[in-house]
């Protein structure tokens, strides 16, 4: 009997991860790229992180920024650079979600903590360091973190809290789907 209680827990904790993934990826996605319309994190004419590295790390492939470019409402969209937030944003939902099952201690926050990490790793260290953000407002030097302006700082900390804060939502109500359900005046 314990075998079997431990086998479904497993299948459980797995289907919590897989579907916490699945909506947390999709909506961060979202929501991280309402947070870039809404406060742009580059000055216009500049590219991307993304775009950089796909250029630099897939080009000799004959793939680059503008591969999967398309069309919506007469407007241009960077399809490859918009993949590569989406998967990304799977891919540090899931890691999340699966640290939360280790160490629930990064969820403080609601994983607004997460978000301040990853801002600090990715645009403060990870970034700059492979050489794919050199702001035109710094005429050529490197865009470390404390370097970068007001705008753009606050424009990807902003995003990445409101980003993470979504994958944690999306892990609450994966579990509370998964869990006997509510009923009443949900205050019973």
């Amino acid at each position: 009997m314990a075998n079997g209680v431990y086998k479904n827990g497993c299948k459980k904790n797995i289907s919590v991860l897989v579907i916490s993934t699945l909506i947390g990826g999709g909506i961060s996605s979202l929501v991280k790229s309402g947070t870039e319309t809404n406060l742009p994190p580059r000055v216009i004419g500049e590219i991307s992180p993304p775009a950089a590295n796909i250029d630099a790390w897939l080009g000799w492939l004959g793939f680059n920024s503008h591969s999967l470019d398309y069309v919506y409402q007469g407007v241009n969209l960077p399809g490859a650079v918009i993949l590569y937030h989406w998967v990304f944003s799977f891919i540090f939902a899931f890691i999340y979600i699966l640290i939360s099952a280790i160490t629930p201690k990064i969820r403080v926050g609601y994983g607004v903590i997460y978000g301040v990490f990853i801002t600090l790793l990715m645009h403060g260290i990870l970034i700059p360091a492979l050489g794919f953000r050199h702001p035109s407002y710094l005429h050529g030097k490197t865009g470390w973190l404390l370097n970068l302006n007001g705008y753009e700082f606050w424009s990807e900390m902003i995003g990445h809290i409101c980003w993470s804060f979504s994958i944690e939502i999306s892990l609450i109500a994966t579990l509370a789907l998964m869990a006997k359900p509510i009923k009443g005046y949900w205050a019973q």
